[in-house]
């Protein structure tokens, strides 16, 4: 989510428009927007994802024409000024939780999205999906990608290279893929290598771990790979996938919410059932001209995310919010984006 406010962000500054960005997270060295950072909440987890709520109430937004919410924000009062996006829902995640402590987490959690869906304002979610289980949420407006860094380049590494970004044992289900790679991939094809970027490691005859990385290195690895796997129970959106795809890279997915909004099946990406994915997969690293045809049609397909489009829609929404509390048509002032 701080990728995408951060994207949004400096898309809009780069209109033109004026932004400052409230986060707990220090300030992005590319960043091109006003930042102001809150001091970092210290105690029990339960009081961490309490407090920045809690700080958000407290911030002057007087100055400000609008108020950009991108999460915790159910303690703060609602007015014609305020849009809040949803990235996903709590609801989702206690759902697809492998642990009941973070099912109870989430499920209440889930409870103080509803109190935000209440307040006054304009709401919106990243796909619609998201917006089921959220009261009075009907607006979608997706993530976006910078389309001028994610794009095609280089070479595709000389033998077959799937690449997986993600933990291992949360709903993105890493540790599934790597076992799948293990029994049913290599087998097949002994010089293949399974990617993974995230920050769990594992060791295993073909597995690269490459840790987290930054956006210029993760570009490199959309390149070289023949086959972004995106193996999560649940996505909100999915990100990746779109990033792989302005990469130039084919796309293989097993169903669900986010990634059904995004991919159309056989035409900018494969969809399957978990059973479906090592024969998928195998057919994708057999088929040049298959992942060639995925590839092209994906770069037409990202076309609809590029940030520049995204800053557009989230444009309309602030001229209108900005008519709507008399402070003048357009942006006569700052916005300020929230940011966890």
């Amino acid at each position: 989510m701080s990728c995408q406010v951060h994207r949004l962000a400096n898309a809009l500054v780069k209109r033109g428009e004026n932004v400052t960005c409230l986060s707990f997270s220090p300030r992005p060295g590319d960043a091109l927007y006003g930042h102001l950072q809150m001091r970092q909440c210290t105690g029990p987890r339960i009081w961490k994802k309490f407090c920045p709520a809690i700080t958000f109430r407290t911030q002057d937004t007087s100055p400000y024409d609008i108020l950009h919410y991108h999460g915790d924000d159910y303690l703060c009062a609602g007015g014609p000024r305020r849009i809040r996006t949803f990235y996903g829902s709590a609801f989702y995640e206690a759902r697809f939780a492998v642990k009941w402590p973070r099912f109870l987490y989430q499920a209440l959690f889930y409870v103080f999205e509803l109190v935000s869906c209440l307040r006054r304002g304009e709401k919106t979610g990243i796909s619609r999906a998201t917006t089921r289980p959220l009261i009075g949420v009907t607006s979608v407006i997706p993530c976006g990608v910078p389309l001028d860094v994610f794009k095609p380049g280089g070479l595709k590494s000389p033998d077959p290279a799937l690449l997986f970004i993600g933990d291992l044992d949360s709903r993105k289900r890493g540790r599934f893929l790597v076992d799948l790679f293990l029994r049913r991939i290599l087998p097949a094809f002994p010089r293949a290598a399974l990617t993974i970027v995230g920050p769990q490691g594992f060791v295993a005859p073909g597995v690269v771990y490459a840790g987290k990385l930054d956006e210029e290195a993760l570009v490199k690895e959309y390149r070289k790979a023949w086959v972004y796997c995106s193996v999560s129970s649940y996505e909100g959106f999915g990100v990746p996938i779109v990033e792989a795809m302005a990469c130039a890279t084919a796309v293989a997915a097993t169903r669900n919410a986010g990634s059904m909004e995004i991919i159309t099946h056989g035409h900018d990406g494969m969809l399957c059932g978990d059973g479906e994915l090592p024969s998928t997969i195998a057919r994708l690293l057999s088929d040049a001209g298959l992942r060639d045809t995925l590839a092209y049609n994906g770069l037409q397909t990202v076309k609809k995310y590029d940030i520049r489009a995204v800053a557009n829609q989230y444009m309309d929404r602030y001229a209108r919010r900005a008519r709507m509390s008399m402070r003048g048509a357009g942006m006569a002032g700052d916005t300020r984006v929230y940011e966890k």
